[in-house]
């Protein structure tokens, strides 16, 4: 059995142009006792920062000497992208959660990619993918792809049971090996910050529980909404989006028609689209509650059917 404790390894990707070493942090937390080996990871994409605070304050607060198992956990994924606080790469414009498991001998996304897949991914018993609606957008739900349990146990009042992204670490952890996978998409844009992290820290902390890492009670899971199916809703022209609709009402239904936003031109002020609520009852998952700059094909607006969706109801622990 390994010595309980805490350290810092580093993974080395490649050497960049400019001289510096492209290299991932990693913290291991070693247990005092057996039990699974669980990975966490932030910071896919650059400008998600609420689930790399979550990572932090998780790994700070765990004691080695009452964990089960070990904690992989690797808050900033993508070094390259959080420096530019990008969703992509800056150096080949990829998105790395659309490139995994990678390759050696490709765009330096892939070279990343592959190589935290041949550290991370080997040994793993589950996996904790935590990413946010980035800088302008919030969103606020919890994929359930392989472990419908698991990902109850994060406690948050939507999930979506869908496939993740092609290409992305989680749909790659979830089709090459048993493990336990949970994408949790956690806040974003700046809103309702402290609330997020507290959720998401929370969300983690159970879910380590659940999974046997962590002891103590295992808080049961609350009624949730579970989501069948979702529309992304991408304007179609590109301009300033005016919302009609805050980040506050997230989780919240509005029937078919509702105005959500109107993307205007910058310089003549003309409308130029308006963006409504296509279901005839519309669940809120993602949206833009400030008034943003959009490209046309920008995600504006993440929302489910409720005709379609299953309310799990709350239900007790063991």
């Amino acid at each position: 059995m390994a010595i309980a404790g805490k350290k810092l390894e580093w993974i080395h990707v490649a050497r960049m142009a400019s001289g510096m070493d492209l290299r991932v942090a990693v913290h291991v937390v070693q247990g005092a006792s057996d039990g699974p080996t669980v990975g966490i990871t932030a910071g896919i994409h650059g400008d998600e920062l609420v689930p790399i605070e979550v990572v932090r304050s998780v790994v700070n607060s765990i004691d080695p000497q009452r964990l089960c198992g070990r904690i992989v956990a690797i808050p900033v994924a993508n070094p390259l992208a959080f420096e530019t606080f990008t969703r992509h790469t800056p150096t080949d414009m990829h998105n790395l959660n659309r490139v995994f498991p990678g390759t050696q001998d490709s765009w330096i996304s892939e070279l990343l990619a592959r190589s935290l897949v041949d550290y991370l991914v080997p040994g793993l018993d589950a996996l904790l993918d935590l990413h946010s609606g980035g800088a302008i957008p919030t969103v606020d739900y919890v994929y359930a792809l392989n472990d419908l349990e698991l990902s109850r146990s994060f406690l948050f009042p939507t999930m979506y049971r869908g496939s993740s992204y092609p290409g992305s670490l989680g749909t790659h952890v979830v089709e090459t090996t048993g493990a336990s996978v949970v994408v949790a998409e956690i806040g974003g844009g700046n809103q309702f910050d402290d609330d997020y992290v507290v959720r998401g820290i929370a969300g983690v902390c159970n879910a380590l529980t659940k999974l046997g890492s962590l002891p103590g009670e295992v808080v049961a899971a609350p009624e949730q909404t579970l989501l069948t199916e979702m529309a992304i809703i991408r304007p179609r022209h590109g301009g300033i989006l005016y919302p009609e609709i805050k980040a506050s009402s997230l989780g919240m239904e509005v029937p078919q028609g509702t105005l959500l936003g109107t993307v205007r031109d910058a310089q003549t002020f003309e409308v130029l689209e308006e963006i409504h609520a296509p279901f005839e009852r519309t669940h809120l998952v993602l949206v833009r509650s400030v008034i943003s700059k959009v490209h046309a094909g920008d995600y504006a607006y993440m929302l489910g059917d409720l005709g379609s969706a299953e309310i799990l109801p709350a239900h007790q622990e063991g």
